[in-house]
């Protein structure tokens, strides 16, 4: 008897600590916010400038039956300042009726002059904010980072929505660098790398990807522009970057087009002369199409092919050895992760003993690429 009375009281106990939703807030009593941007203002440096793109779900195509407005109706800009970004959040949310929910945030956009500053102190109250998603993209734009979120274009009705295919697609198909706010947090913590971001530029209808802006610690030192960023990604994530388009030789104004499909890159730290110092060396397998030919070169398929495959392999490694010295001798920045293998695989006889931001610009560096052609399309057939 005593035992069925003392497990009717754990349960009670147990049933009084199940307490529910206690701090649920419905969706209608939130204003989301899907994009932020920080610029700085102009003549006061001291304050950072807010803006925020907020949707009006009454306003967008398909909800509660309406027919939904233009790209102008379907979202609310808004701008404050503050010295933080808390402070200039708390400047936000006194001009609104509803609590601001920051869990919807898919992406937080930075102009350039903020990102050439530093983004240490933005990034710190992001990081501490529990609502803050992990998965958003954080972008750096060339000039006004609010400009990012008054596009108006005419493939999508909400402006971040277009972004954010922009940004998925490019990286599915492996030409832009899927880099989220918890990759950037991973990489400036870590000692043996250097972070990076997507680099854009918006107009009053569209947004172009730049590249990649490359950082030393939180602030950025330069950028690295479209085929730079391809060699980049090859390197560093196989993956396949953009189409390579160059000179036909002996023709005139003649081009050739090789498309990647498959990437499979090899880093090896070897020992280049008799005292044993390190090198790196990147070993880059590409597979690809030659999908356009536009001057007649007069060659059997077989011939081609090795000509091909000599020419892009060539092509290829200026790319990478133009990257190397970009990074290296202008920027000394580590953002192809070569510290963290050294400090893997050479912990005691060389991490222990150097100082990597201040060797790295000076580290042996070397590429070697392997050009596989799979199909030369139709016409060659």
């Amino acid at each position: 008897m005593a035992k069925g009375w003392l497990g009717l009281a754990v349960l009670c106990v147990c049933v009084s600590l199940l307490t529910g939703c206690w701090d649920r807030r419905e969706l209608e009593e939130r204003t989301s916010v899907l994009a932020i941007a920080v610029d700085m203002v102009e003549g006061q440096e001291e304050l950072y400038r807010l803006t925020v793109q907020i949707p009006i779900p009454i306003k967008i195509a398909g909800s509660s039956g309406q027919g939904g407005g233009g790209n102008a109706d379907a979202v609310k800009i808004m701008s404050v300042t503050g010295r933080t970004i808390l402070d200039a959040n708390n400047n936000l949310q006194i001009r609104l009726n509803q609590k601001l929910f920051l869990g919807h945030t898919r992406v937080l956009a930075v102009s350039e002059e903020v990102a050439r500053k530093g983004i240490g102190d933005i990034m710190d109250s992001f990081r501490r904010e529990p609502q803050i998603r992990r998965l958003m993209w954080p972008i750096v734009v060339k000039g006004e980072a609010a400009t990012l979120l008054k596009i108006k274009p005419q493939l999508a009705q909400v402006p971040v929505v277009f972004l954010m295919d922009l940004i998925e697609n490019g990286a599915k198909m492996g030409t832009f660098p899927d880099q989220t706010l918890g990759d950037y947090f991973n990489q400036t913590s870590n000692k043996t790398m250097e972070p990076f971001l997507n680099y854009v530029q918006a107009s009053a209808t569209e947004v172009r990807w730049r590249g990649v802006a490359v950082f030393r610690g939180h602030k950025m030192v330069g950028t690295l522009n479209e085929v730079q960023s391809w060699s980049f990604l090859q390197l560093r994530n196989e993956e396949r970057g953009g189409d390579v388009v160059i000179p036909l030789p002996g023709t005139d104004n003649g081009y050739v087009t090789f498309r990647p499909h498959f990437v499979k890159t090899r880093l090896d730290l070897k020992g280049r002369n008799n005292k044993g110092a390190l090198a790196a060396m990147f070993s880059c397998e590409l597979q690809g199409d030659i999908v356009e030919v536009t001057a007649n070169t007069n060659m059997s398929p077989e011939v081609f092919i090795q000509k091909m495959q000599s020419l892009i392999k060539k092509e290829m490694e200026e790319r990478a050895k133009k990257l190397f010295h970009q990074l290296q001798k202008e920027y000394n920045s580590d953002i192809l992760r070569l510290g963290l293998a050294l400090r893997a695989h050479h912990y005691r006889d060389y991490w222990e003993k150097h100082d990597w931001k201040k060797d790295f610009k000076n580290f042996p560096i070397g590429v070697d690429y392997t050009i596989k052609i799979r199909r030369l399309g139709m016409e060659m057939q």
